[in-house]
């Protein structure tokens, strides 16, 4: 028995109610552009950044946080908690929680748990989130531990973009990289798999991606009914509010959401994708 700390990166793309609620400790990562570089969450909002790629012609960049931001933050909680449970995105997509790990190494004397989510932004704030629930609620690590192998298999997402170009100039296109090419009215619809992007189907005109998304919904659920819905997006609402409209009218669901893309994930996947995250 004991407290336990929760830890993640801002790549969670969590809004701040959620982190106060829920007591979640951030780790920020940088993101570069026009020769600023910035802490995401922190000296840039996400609406501030995603005005400015807009607005750029310059490539942006981004950067996992130093080794010394989680030696600060485990030692300083160290002194309030018995063990850290610290949550991160993909090892396919960063090279963050790899230095996680060296940093719960070099603090031996300190219980830390260091997780490959193996998936990214909105899907891992939910999972993150449920996870601080379930520590508020008095699980204990091995239970927790249990919940993230059960969560990793229940919450799926779904997300098209108008434009690959942000995510092959960042490298991180992963087995999307079939779907470069013309996408003169086509939709292609992304997910992510064991921690990397990975084509789901190109889609010809939005009335086809809407009813692939319902059907994508019908799927999951096996049923009419889900736990959350989540409709995230990055600058635009107009597609994220209609897709949330078709999927509350054919679907009931115990708690909807609606979010947007962090600065980070921004950088690389660009200013217009939407989609949804079910958690069944």
């Amino acid at each position: 028995m004991g407290k336990i700390a929760v830890v993640t990166d801002s790549t969670a793309d969590l809004p701040s109610r959620l982190i106060e609620e829920y007591n979640i400790n951030v780790i920020p990562l940088k993101v570069r552009l026009d020769g600023k570089e910035y802490e995401d969450g922190i000296d840039i909002s996400r609406e501030e950044f995603l005005d400015k790629l807009e607005e750029s012609n310059q490539v942006p960049t981004t950067s996992q946080p130093p080794i010394g931001k989680f030696l600060d933050l485990y030692k300083a909680l160290a002194k309030e908690y018995d063990q850290i449970l610290s949550l991160h995105f993909s090892e396919k997509l960063s090279g963050t929680i790899k230095t996680a790990y060296l940093a719960a190494n070099m603090l031996e004397d300190i219980n830390i748990k260091v997780i490959d989510s193996e998936t990214v932004t909105v899907p891992l704030g939910v999972m993150v989130v449920e996870v601080a629930k379930a520590v508020k609620a008095g699980k204990q690590m091995d239970e927790l531990i249990n919940l993230i192998a059960e969560l990793k298999e229940s919450i799926k997402i779904y997300f098209t973009i108008d434009d690959l170009t942000y995510l092959e100039r960042g490298g991180r296109i992963g087995k999307a990289t079939a779907f470069i090419g013309n996408l003169f009215n086509v939709k292609p619809m992304l997910t992510i798999e064991a921690g990397e992007i990975t084509p789901y189907k190109k889609l010809r005109g939005e009335k086809r991606l809407y009813k692939e998304f319902i059907g994508l919904a019908e799927k999951e659920l096996e049923g009419n009914t889900g736990h959350k819905l989540v409709i995230i997006y990055g600058k635009y609402l107009d597609k994220a509010n209609q897709l949330k409209e078709i999927l509350t009218q054919n679907f009931e669901w115990e708690e909807i959401d609606m979010l947007q893309f962090g600065s980070v994930v921004g950088a690389h996947v660009g200013p217009t994708p939407f989609g949804m995250i079910v958690y069944k």
